[in-house]
């Protein structure tokens, strides 16, 4: 799944939207690519956390690949970087 834009409280909803089928699969890792996400607020980080709660459940994870620069931070401020996992490139990503 890739996102780009601002990931704010008008469109993680569509993020969620997005997610959710792929979280209910039997697939073991969800890849989040955020390498095209300019922005993220607080309602952006809760519904990556959410998936991350979500695939966690029936033992799956998620990964995003490639936060910017501006995602990083943020996911760093609050701490959630310690929580979900990231990967510089698609290629580095656990299978």
């Amino acid at each position: 799944m890739t996102a780009a834009g601002a990931l704010n409280l008008h469109t993680a909803p569509q993020l969620s939207d997005a997610l959710q089928p792929l979280l209910h699969t039997q697939t073991h890792t969800v890849l989040a690519d955020l390498s095209g996400v300019a922005f993220l607020d607080s309602t952006g980080l809760t519904c990556l956390i959410a998936a991350y709660r979500t695939a966690r459940s029936p033992g799956a994870r998620t990964v995003l690949i490639a936060p910017s620069e501006r995602v990083r931070h943020m996911l760093a401020l609050t701490g959630a970087d310690q929580v979900l996992p990231s990967c510089p490139t698609l290629d580095t990503a656990p299978d």
